[in-house]
């Protein structure tokens, strides 16, 4: 006679110094790090068997992200990365460290090397996007042109994504009710 066996799905482990939206949905085998802030409605899941997200310090999770491990796969976000508006990152999957992924993106099956920028609304998937590359808005970059020479990241595309990281534990502070230092600002109050 065979028994049935609950099914069973782990509990995320999030750091206190993170920032979690309370529309955001974080279930399953969740490892969110320092100083991590998760926007609305983002969603990270790796309910299903042997899934696994990390997601590392310093990260941005923004409004509407999908990130989504398979069975039996992971998905790791590398230190201060950014996932920008309603991108999707669909595991197996690793994205490094201070890297940028732009608005809309989708990035399945695929590992983006430390340093690089995805620009808005591209689709990379079963292939390595080697460190420091930019892949340039909208492009689609599979196994049929995976030898696509990308330029080098440049030096204001690396100081803006630094830019966004700043802002985001600026609002991680924020949203905590932390006492923060304020910009001078130019604009005029009315």
């Amino acid at each position: 006679m065979k028994t049935k066996t609950k099914a069973k799905i782990a509990s995320p482990k999030v750091a206190k110094s993170a920032y979690l939206s309370p529309s955001a949905l974080v279930t399953g085998n969740v490892l969110i790090g320092g100083d991590v802030f998760v926007g609305p409605h983002a969603v990270i899941r790796a309910d299903e068997p042997g899934s696994k997200v990390k997601i590392e310090k310093g990260c941005n999770i923004q409004d509407g992200v999908i990130i989504h491990a398979l069975k039996k796969t992971a998905v790791n976000v590398g230190e201060h990365s950014s996932l920008t508006h309603g991108c999707i990152i669909h595991g197996p999957c690793r994205i490094g460290k201070d890297v940028f992924i732009g608005f809309r993106s989708v990035i399945f099956d695929a590992n983006i090397g430390n340093n690089s920028v995805v620009k808005n609304m591209c689709h990379i998937e079963c292939v390595d996007i080697p460190a420091g590359r930019t892949v340039p808005s909208c492009s689609n970059v599979d196994l049929n042109n995976a030898s696509l020479i990308l330029a080098e990241t440049s030096t204001k595309e690396k100081k803006f994504s630094r830019s966004i990281v700043r802002v985001n534990k600026y609002l991680i502070k924020a949203y905590k009710g932390k006492k923060i230092k304020t910009a001078k600002t130019h604009a005029h109050h009315y």
